[in-house]
């Protein structure tokens, strides 16, 4: 913690643990070595120092501080005792009575802990009495009782984590799945949406099945607050319905997924925004991958696929990437598509047998090397591939079905 943090929490507690404003050096050190320890996760050491300076000055905010840093250090046992003892001089304390009721919990004490959390409640215009008192009742088993009380609180300062507490009683223990519904809906239209509760109540639609509602919830919870982890859920249940119009429209405004966002784009053949997206990603993660797909759909996207200055840079690129990476299906797109526009029938070739090194039964890539044979004018050789290709897979494609057709051609005029 930097030394003008310390310093403001310095100020606060002196603040309020000193009406008159007035300083002295004693309170100044204890106050930052307190603090300090407490920053450093020491808070027996911490409560230590605090005790010192209510011992010293009897102001009550340093033995509250005392006991919360006990509470935080989950010394049950000491912080029972510091805390009787603390009410053994004020009986009528009451943020003492609070903390007794926090031990009792805490020690599993469940119904002396709902008795006096009780009577702390009565009257009492704290919110805090009636969420310990909720809690007990709710250690208890006491589902209804613990709701009251929690809507008691809740009146008070309308918490939106309180209001989450009481939607899940009612949905998971009481079985009032549409009043909890309709109890965080309540809250959104009168105090407003957050992450937690539009997380929570999209979840309760999602659980009783109203996925669309859950999913659009997610999703206006997101824009609102930009939870990338909102936009996730909301996607999960797109892509669950298959609706995979809205999952496009979602990823692109929230950037959670580009891989899946790209494989919808080329799912749906948008090859100039796969090809767009590809490059994006590549220059970000500099992963020759995502370059050689760019390459890919940018050719697979025109309408003028013969164009010399578009194959030029498509092979520019296909070239580039396959210089870092070792992938089969890219090594033969590349030496294809140098055979098929004669850029380079040789060099094409070779791409080709680095991509059968990998894969050798590939009937593809064995009709792109009868493709590289035939372009050569090696019309034998090139028959003897595409039969082989016929064989494996027949003439179902046709592309297949073009080559076989013009290299039985050649070799005709071969024998000519």
């Amino acid at each position: 913690m930097t030394r003008f943090f310390l310093a403001v929490l310095l100020s606060a507690i002196i603040a309020e643990a000193k009406p008159s404003g007035r300083v002295d050096t004693f309170e100044d050190t204890y106050v930052l070595y307190a603090l300090d320890a407490q920053v450093r996760q020491k808070y027996h050491r911490s409560s230590a120092f605090f005790g010192e300076l209510y011992n010293r000055t009897s102001k009550k905010e340093y033995l509250y501080q005392s006991l919360r840093m006990l509470e935080e250090a989950n010394d049950i046992k000491e912080l029972a005792k510091e805390t009787a003892e603390a009410l053994k001089r004020s009986p009528e304390d009451m943020t003492l009575k609070r903390f007794e009721v926090v031990a009792l919990l805490k020690k599993g004490d469940f119904a002396q802990a709902s008795q006096k959390a009780f009577l702390l409640s009565q009257n009492s215009s704290n919110a805090s009495d009636y969420l310990l008192y909720g809690e007990s009742r709710l250690k208890l088993s006491d589902y209804k009782g613990a709701v009251g009380a929690l809507k008691k609180a809740y009146a008070l300062d309308f918490d939106e984590s309180t209001a989450e507490r009481i939607a899940l009683i009612e949905y998971a223990h009481l079985g009032k799945k549409n009043e909890a519904v309709k109890f965080l809906k309540e809250h959104i239209g009168t105090h407003g949406n957050s992450v937690a509760i539009g997380r929570r109540l999209a979840s309760l639609y999602a659980d009783s099945g109203a996925l669309n509602d859950a999913a659009a919830l997610y999703e206006q919870t997101y824009e609102a607050f930009g939870d990338p982890t909102l936009a996730d859920e909301a996607a999960k249940i797109y892509l669950y319905q298959k609706d995979f119009s809205k999952l496009t429209v979602l990823l692109e405004k929230s950037h959670i997924n580009e891989p899946m966002l790209l494989d919808l784009y080329v799912q749906a053949k948008q090859f100039k925004k796969a090809s767009e997206l590809a490059y994006k990603v590549y220059e970000e993660q500099n992963d020759p991958l995502y370059l050689a797909q760019s390459a890919v759909y940018k050719y697979e996207g025109s309408a003028r696929r013969n164009d010399p200055a578009l194959v030029s840079e498509v092979v520019g690129k296909l070239k580039k990437a396959l210089m870092d990476v070792e992938e089969p299906m890219l090594l033969n797109y590349l030496g294809y598509l140098m055979i098929d526009h004669d850029v380079n029938v040789s060099e094409g070739m070779g791409y080709v047998r680095r991509a059968l090194a990998k894969q050798p039964d590939s009937p593809y890539y064995i009709d792109s090397l009868a493709w590289g044979h035939y372009k050569q004018n090696d019309c034998a050789e090139a028959l003897r591939l595409i039969k082989q290709v016929e064989s494996m897979i027949g003439t179902g494609e046709q592309e297949v079905k073009d080559h076989l057709k013009a290299i039985e051609a050649c070799k005709t005029k071969e024998k000519n």
